[in-house]
């Protein structure tokens, strides 16, 4: 009977104890969340260099007078490093 009573007595210090325990619980992966974003985020940094590098590169290969004069295909493999 004296852990019915124990319980019954502290039934809102244990509850309110599980419940801080569980919001601090949460608070840690939130953080272990947060720093794995930021090491993907760096990570694509040099991924978004490249493409704006490539699409000036795009934009830029054979124009003459405002018209483009290859396709696509060939401007994005001459940026690639192939082609004339």
């Amino acid at each position: 009977m004296k852990t019915k009573e124990f319980l019954e007595k502290n039934k809102y210090l244990i509850l309110g104890s599980i419940s801080s325990i569980s919001i601090i619980i949460s608070s840690l992966s939130m953080l272990s969340v947060s720093r794995s974003f930021k090491k993907v985020s760096n990570s694509l940094i040099s991924i978004s260099t490249w493409a704006d590098n490539q699409n000036v590169c795009i934009e830029r290969t054979w124009r003459i007078d405002g018209k483009n004069t290859k396709g696509i295909p060939w401007k994005v493999w001459s940026c690639n490093g192939g082609g004339e």
